[in-house]
């Protein structure tokens, strides 16, 4: 940009693996737009919604910077753009609970940021470069340096807190039940979905995920806090009486499929996670667009007050989706994850991922059983406007089209992961 060439001038740069995630964090935002509209002037105080879609498209905007630059210190400066905005969407909400989750929130936010920071100053230390395409051949011959091998862990660390990988997620759950519907629908889609992107490129397009500490400490250290975070959150939303908590640590769980994937360090497992990424962003968002229609038809999102209405067939089909049940899109992130994990030999993973998913089953007939079965027929309800249905069945388009016929989709993901390693 400006005329200057790299790494002295700052570089954009647009590949197939952050374009796929531009038209993923887009497609997003934009349901959640559409979604919104209604639900917004029942949430949120009516003098705040035109500030409410300032600030969106402002963290809208660094999330998409984040994607789209080639430089580690403005990956930072993006990230912030996109923070300071989140916090103040969290705050967005009717409710005490909305201010305290976003105070939690920020300070969460702020420590991982400054760890990410920390991390590239240490980087930027050694080989003097903040260009992406200009640090990985520096620090390539630099692998066993304790400068380098810090700046990473702190990068790693503060990445992961963004991404809420256990047992840093307690602020994912607090911010997603707390936020307005409209702002847990984005973020539940896009933040983390970023946060894993920036770790992606970081240790595939710089590290190469293949020095002798990568491979020996960090991956290690990573799929250890994946299976903890697949059993722990599978657990946690057993037991939790709000759906969107319930939703919450299930994304604790799947952010554990992720980066389980990631741990494996192989062109099958980053398949996976790209499949997963793209799957999970779509179902998660989806799924709290159900819980966004039975808060605006019954004022709550507690699990005993829900009925059966018009949103139990999407929460069924969508509840297929998360637990990975043949020919949806979810089925096919979860098989090539098998498939990668067998491949790697791990058997303990393998029998986590099984345990994983049989608590999945649990915690969606929770709810399923709870809108069939026991449906609490006192309960007063109000009709969802038609948008916000046709929203929720559009969601569902993608997640049974990808899951029937998976084969451009998994091309992609395969040509990403050969493109990063």
């Amino acid at each position: 940009m400006g005329g200057w060439i790299a790494p002295y001038g700052i570089e954009l740069r647009i590949d197939l693996f952050n374009a796929v995630m531009l038209c993923l964090i887009n497609f997003i935002s934009l349901m959640s737009v559409l979604y919104g509209f209604y639900i917004n002037k029942k949430e949120i105080d009516g003098d705040k919604i035109a500030g409410l879609y300032s600030i969106f498209l402002f963290c809208l905007s660094g999330f998409i910077g984040i994607l789209v630059t080639n430089d580690v210190f403005n990956i930072y400066v993006f990230l912030e753009i996109s923070s300071l905005s989140s916090y103040m969407l969290v705050a967005m909400g009717r409710s005490k609970s909305s201010l305290t989750a976003a105070f939690e929130y920020l300070i969460n936010g702020t420590i991982g940021a400054t760890f990410y920071l920390i991390g590239v100053g240490l980087l930027y230390s050694v080989t003097g470069t903040l260009n992406i395409s200009d640090l990985a051949p520096k620090i390539s011959y630099l692998q066993d340096s304790l400068i380098i091998q810090s700046g990473l862990i702190f990068i790693v660390i503060g990445l992961s807190i963004k991404i809420a990988l256990f047992p840093l997620n307690r602020w994912i759950v607090n911010a997603y039940s707390a936020s307005p519907s409209f702002v847990t629908i984005f973020f539940s889609g896009t933040a983390t979905k970023v946060m894993i992107y920036v770790l992606l490129r970081i240790y595939y397009s710089i590290f190469y995920a293949n020095s002798l500490f990568i491979e020996s400490y960090l991956t290690h250290l990573l799929l250890i806090l994946a299976l903890c975070g697949i059993v722990f959150g599978g657990l946690l939303a057993i037991v939790e009486k709000d759906l969107k908590k319930l939703l919450a640590y299930s994304s604790v769980a799947q952010i554990g499929y992720i980066i389980l994937g990631v741990s494996l360090n192989s062109k099958a497992g980053l398949t996976a996670v790209i499949i997963h990424i793209i799957s999970h962003s779509v179902v998660k968002s989806a799924l709290f667009m159900v819980a966004g229609c039975a808060s605006y038809t019954t004022g709550t999102t507690n699990i005993e007050n829900l009925n059966k209405s018009s949103i139990t067939p999407i929460f069924i089909i969508l509840g297929m989706g998360l637990i990975g049940v043949p020919i949806t899109f979810g089925f096919v992130a979860k098989w090539y994850l098998l498939k990668s994990i067998i491949d790697s030999s791990l058997w303990v993973p393998l029998v986590i991922f099984v345990l994983g998913s049989f608590l999945s089953v649990i915690y969606v007939w929770k709810v399923i059983e709870r809108m069939y079965l026991k449906a609490n027929q006192e309960m007063k309800i109000t009709q969802v406007p038609i948008i916000m249905l046709l929203c929720s069945w559009f969601m569902i388009t993608p997640i049974v089209i990808f899951g029937i016929y998976s084969k451009p989709i998994v091309d992609i993901a395969d040509k990403i992961s050969a493109l990063l390693q």
